[in-house]
């Protein structure tokens, strides 16, 4: 009976050690981010948040952002993004990326009684770096967002929060 209850202490030992030493094949990171868009179309200041899917058996990592504008009082704007990031270089404390996707804005302004919205899409052109290996990881990042009503210009940076291992 000794033997055994030490087999399987043993044995709960071993599995746990092999678990942890197997990689999870899904990363997610997830978090704040602010910018200003530097071209001509609405040359303002944006807070949004920023999610990464990284499945270890695919060569790119997939991002969704939702940025939100400060525009003037009778102006809304926001957009949100889907593109695949290609990391690329050595990728330990510095890991650069380009990237592209889709793009979905949104234009609200009211004038008085008169409220005009307009919902467009372009394609989204992206390099940037993330830094670090901790659990907390910053990030810059440009952007060119082109065939859609709004031409912008973005520059960016952000943290980003990684959950699981």
């Amino acid at each position: 009976m000794k033997r055994a209850g030490i087999l399987v202490v043993f044995l709960m030992f071993w599995y746990s050690s092999a678990q942890a030493q197997v990689p999870s094949p899904v990363t997610l990171e997830i978090g704040p981010r602010v910018g200003y868009d530097v071209g001509d179309d609405i040359q303002e200041a944006f807070l949004g948040v920023d999610a990464r899917l990284a499945i270890m058996m695919l060569p790119i990592d997939f991002q969704a952002t939702f940025d939100y504008y400060f525009t003037e009082e009778n102006m809304t704007f926001w957009q949100l993004g889907l593109h695949a990031l290609l990391s690329f270089g050595p990728g330990v404390a510095f890991t650069p990326y380009v990237g592209g996707g889709l793009g979905i804005a949104r234009t609200s302004v009211s004038i008085g009684e008169l409220n005009v919205s307009d919902t467009d899409t372009a394609v989204n052109l992206i390099g940037g770096a993330r830094f670090g290996i901790g659990p907390v990881r910053p990030f810059v990042q440009a952007q060119i967002t082109v065939g859609g009503d709004a031409d912008l210009v973005t520059l960016a940076g952000g943290l980003l929060f990684k959950f699981g291992p």
